[in-house]
C-alpha cells in the first residue's frame, strides 16, 4: 500500500499533468483558460468547498497603455525640436505619469474587453456539536492565476513591471524634459538629447506592441495545481475560514483581483491574503517585500508564520527574499491596505529558463508551505 505522502505526491502529479498536458498554455480570456476554470471548479467542489464563478470583462493583453505612453513620448520629442516650451510641458507631463506608474500604482490597462472569470471556493470553520456558531478569527484568501504568464524578452521587457522597465520609462520622460529645457537656458547643440529620448520611447513602443507570447515554462500551471492541492489538504479549521480563488486574466488586467473586493468586501484587519505567483523554476521563496523602485513590505505575521512552517517541514526549503518586482495578484490588495504575502520562485541571475512546464516537486513544496502556513495561522493565539 502507498503511504499518505505518496498519495499526495501522486495527486499533485495528476493535477499538473491535467493542466499542463491536457489543457496546455492558457492565454488570458482564451478557451484554454475557460477549460482550466472548469477544471478548478470541479476539483474545489470535490475537495468539499462551496464554489461559485462570476464573469469578468478584462483587457486580454497587457502593455497597450505603455504603447500609448511611448507614442506620446515620440510625438513630444518631435515637438520639442520646433516648440521647446511645449515640448518641456509635454515631457513634464509624461514624467509625472511615469512617476505615478513607478511609485504609486501601475497604469490601468487599455484596449477592448473580453470575457474571463474568477472561480471562488470557500470553506467555513468547523463547528463543534451543540456549540453555538462562532465567527472565524481569520479569513485566509488564497490566490493563483488561471492564465499563463507572458514571456518577456528583448524590448518587451521595457513594457513590463520590473525595475529596469520602470527606470527606462522614467529616463525617457526625463530625457525629453531636459532636452526641451536645455535650449531655453543654455546655448549649444542639445538635439542629441531629444533624439535619445525619441529612440528610447521607440524601444518602449516596440516592446509594448510585440505579440503576446505565453511563457512555455508556465509557472502559473504549477501555482494553480498548488492552490487546488492546498484546498484539498486543508480540512475544516477551527478558527480560519479558507477562500481559494483562481483569478482570470491575472497577467493582463488587475480587475480579476480588484473585483473580489467589490463582490466580497473583506475586512482588512481580519483578512490574510496568500498569493501563489508564477512557480516556474529556481528557488521557492516567500517575499518579505516587493517593488521595482518602491519596496512594499509583506505582512509581518504572515512572514513570521511562513518561516515557522518552513522550519517545521524539511521538505519545503523556502527562502525569505526581498523582490525587485511586484506580484500581480497581491499588489492591488496591498495598496488597499490588505495584509498579503507572495509565494513565488526566484531564478539565479543568468540561469537558463526551462523550456517545458510542470515541476511537480516544486508544486509539492509550495503546497506544503502554504498548507503549513494556514495551519500555523489556525494555531496562532
Amino acid at each position: 500500500m502507498r503511504s499518505a505522502v505518496a498519495d499526495e505526491a501522486y495527486e499533485i502529479e495528476m493535477l499538473v499533468a491535467e493542466l499542463a498536458e491536457r489543457i496546455g498554455l492558457r492565454r488570458p480570456t482564451s478557451a484554454e483558460e475557460a477549460r482550466a476554470a472548469a477544471f478548478v471548479n470541479g476539483r474545489l467542489r470535490r475537495a468539499g468547498m462551496g464554489v461559485s464563478a462570476y464573469e469578468l470583462r478584462v483587457a486580454p493583453r497587457a502593455g497597450a497603455v505603455y504603447a500609448l505612453f511611448a507614442a506620446l513620448g515620440m510625438a513630444g520629442a518631435a515637438l520639442a525640436f520646433f516648440f521647446p516650451w511645449l515640448g518641456l510641458l509635454w515631457g513634464l507631463g509624461l514624467l509625472a505619469i511615469a512617476l505615478v506608474d513607478a511609485f504609486v500604482a501601475p497604469l490601468p490597462p487599455l484596449g477592448p474587453r473580453r470575457v474571463s472569470q474568477n472561480i471562488v471556493g470557500t470553506r467555513a470553520i468547523a463547528e463543534a456539536t451543540g456549540v453555538p456558531p462562532v465567527q472565524p478569527r481569520w479569513r485566509v484568501v488564497l490566490l493563483a492565476p488561471l492564465d499563463t504568464p507572458p514571456l518577456r524578452h528583448g524590448p518587451a521587457v521595457l513594457a513590463g513591471a520590473g525595475r529596469g522597465a520602470a527606470l527606462a520609462r522614467l529616463a525617457a520622460a526625463a530625457l525629453l524634459a531636459v532636452g526641451a529645457l536645455a535650449p531655453l537656458a543654455l546655448p549649444g547643440p542639445w538635439w542629441p538629447l531629444q533624439v535619445g529620448a525619441g529612440l528610447l520611447f521607440g524601444l518602449i513602443l516596440i516592446g509594448a506592441t510585440r505579440p503576446f507570447t505565453p511563457d512555455p515554462s508556465d509557472g502559473g500551471c504549477v501555482a494553480l495545481a498548488a492552490l487546488v492541492a492546498v484546498a484539498t489538504r486543508l480540512s475544516a479549521l477551527e478558527r480560519v475560514e479558507v477562500w481559494a480563488v483562481a483569478v482570470g486574466a491575472a497577467s493582463s488586467d488587475p480587475w480579476g483581483v480588484i473585483s473580489l473586493l467589490r463582490r466580497y468586501p473583506f475586512e482588512p484587519e481580519r483578512t490574510l491574503v496568500i498569493a501563489l505567483e508564477s512557480l516556474a523554476a529556481g528557488q521557492l521563496v516567500y517575499a518579505t517585500a516587493e517593488g521595482a523602485l518602491r519596496s512594499r513590505p509583506a505582512d509581518a505575521l504572515l512572514v513570521r508564520l511562513a518561516a515557522a512552517a518552513d522550519a517545521a517541514d524539511p521538505h519545503i526549503d523556502a527562502d525569505p527574499r526581498c523582490l525587485a518586482t511586484e506580484g500581480v495578484l497581491a499588489a492591488p490588495l496591498r495598496r488597499l491596505g490588505y495584509r498579503t504575502l507572495t509565494v513565488v520562485t526566484h531564478a539565479a541571475p543568468g540561469a537558463t529558463p526551462p523550456s517545458s512546464p510542470a515541476d511537480t516537486r516544486l508544486a509539492e513544496r509550495a503546497t506544503r508551505l502554504v498548507a503549513g502556513l494556514v495551519r500555523q495561522i489556525d494555531a496562532e493565539p
